[in-house]
């Protein structure tokens, strides 16, 4: 039980403006396109993609669980900064009780981006959320992020 908190990062030669437009809002759109193998199918399901909507994933194989639901707690579009939380599915319930995550993306001099995340995983009472778990979800997280900032270097005019 408790409070685990992790922290990531990478820099992009990508803006922060396409980097977030990409990784937050259209990551349901482009997640199945650039991580297949893990994301079968994204779809924004309730709002308009800002504070209070939901975002709804389904996995494949590779992943334990077969989808997750995402609710948008904060969006600033322009500090590129948005916070989410576990709505459903996952392990919530079984590993933990809540998580939340905050994906910023900060300007570089050279006109790219550092993305940070941050997430925050409150414990259930009996179970464990192990070093494992933590390392697991950071390495899916960032690993996404990345795919997405890889097809936005390779394909300079999407959201541009």
């Amino acid at each position: 039980m408790g409070v685990h908190t992790y922290t990531g990062q990478f820099e992009s030669p990508v803006s922060p403006a396409r980097l977030f437009k990409g990784c937050v809002l259209h990551l349901h759109e482009i997640a199945p396109k650039v991580v297949p193998g893990v994301v079968k199918s994204g779809a924004l399901i309730e709002g308009d993609g800002g504070a209070g909507s939901i975002k709804e994933y389904h996995f494949t194989d590779v992943v334990p669980f077969k989808h997750v639901r995402e609710r948008v707690e904060e969006l600033d579009k322009e500090k590129h900064v948005c916070k989410y939380s576990v709505a459903e599915g996952g392990t919530l319930g079984t590993n933990y009780k809540a998580a939340t995550h905050t994906l910023s993306f900060e300007p570089t001099p050279s006109g790219g981006s550092i993305c940070k995340v941050v997430g925050e995983v409150h414990g259930l009472e009996g179970a464990d959320f192990t070093e494992q778990d933590e390392a697991q979800t950071k390495e899916g997280i960032l690993g996404t992020l990345k795919a997405v900032d890889a097809y936005l270097q390779a394909n300079p005019d999407v959201y541009a």
